[in-house]
């Protein structure tokens, strides 16, 4: 289960995102558009912190279990970019859901 949470971790913030932001701007008097995007963009810094930590610590346990002289941190350097475009993908996100919203507004 620690190899895949790493990965459960980052996406988690761009789903709730989706789901949430579109029930926001859809049925708007039960959440705050503004609300949501700020949390699942804090949680998205959070939990790419906590993925990276486990993610460190899922390969320090492997070299621990089977002792190699070489040690490759290139994982390491998917995991913080995974991070990063994740990042990119929930602001764009986020970005498109607010025009969609303006775009409603402006409608009605």
């Amino acid at each position: 289960m620690l190899n895949v949470l790493p990965l459960l971790l980052i996406i988690l913030p761009v789903v709730s995102q989706l789901i949430l932001g579109t029930f926001s701007i859809y049925k708007p008097s039960s959440l705050k558009f503004n609300r949501v995007s700020w949390i699942n963009f804090i949680l998205q810094i959070i939990l790419s912190f906590v993925a990276f930590n486990i993610a460190d610590y899922n390969f320090s346990k492997q070299y621990e279990q089977y002792p190699n002289p070489m040690r490759c941190g290139m994982p390491l350097v998917g995991m913080a970019v995974a991070c990063f475009f994740l990042l990119f993908v929930l602001i764009l996100i986020i970005v498109i859901q607010f025009l969609i919203k303006r775009w409603r507004v402006k409608e009605i």
